[in-house]
């Protein structure tokens, strides 16, 4: 079973790209083909997430499970996940909705929808099948993220005119108590 995947972006109106993927590809094949098809570099952190249809992130699929709580359930990695695991023929022909995180640290994405399903149909590697549009950049500009701060939100980080006595204490012991008890 082949799936097609549109995928668009929010930052760029004319960026348009169409892949056809194995449904028994893993996630790191259809990140692979993503990456190479916008040209962005591979040594960066990128997950995917599965989306209801409004685009409410229900599931992530990751490069390395982060998660450092041992009772917590694993994330589902990429190299081991295929993609038909998470997104079922069902699923797909309504219209399964992809997020492809790209850029972690600015929590960027791209935007891909499943829009045709090719029953008893088998492809060894993915396609891209549509090229239109440059890609947005891959890493955003951190800096400008915090050129839109206001003087008051920057006001309340490093005030150094800041009273003593305002501060709520309650429930607080003084340094050198916690130092003299051992801590």
């Amino acid at each position: 079973m082949v799936y097609k995947f549109v995928v668009l972006s929010d930052e760029v109106d004319d960026f348009r790209r169409e892949i056809e993927i194995d449904a028994e590809c893993t996630f790191l094949d259809l990140n692979n083909i993503l990456l190479k098809t916008c040209k962005y570099k591979s040594d960066l952190m990128t997950e995917f997430y599965i989306c209801d249809k409004f685009w409410d992130k229900e599931q992530m699929i990751s490069m390395v499970d982060l998660n450092d709580d041992p009772k917590a359930e694993p994330t589902p990695l990429m190299d081991k996940t295929h993609i038909v695991d998470y997104i079922s023929k069902e699923q797909a022909e309504k219209n399964a909705k992809v997020m492809f995180l790209f850029d972690t640290m600015c929590e960027r994405c791209l935007y891909m929808e499943v829009r045709e399903v090719t029953e008893h149909a088998h492809q060894l590697d993915p396609k891209v099948i549509l090229e239109k549009g440059k890609a947005p950049k891959q890493e955003g500009d951190i800096d400008a993220m915090f050129k839109g701060l206001s003087d008051e939100t920057n006001a309340m980080y490093g005030d150094e005119d800041y009273d003593l006595d305002e501060l709520d204490m309650d429930g607080f012991q003084d340094l050198d108590d916690i130092e003299s008890a051992g801590f």
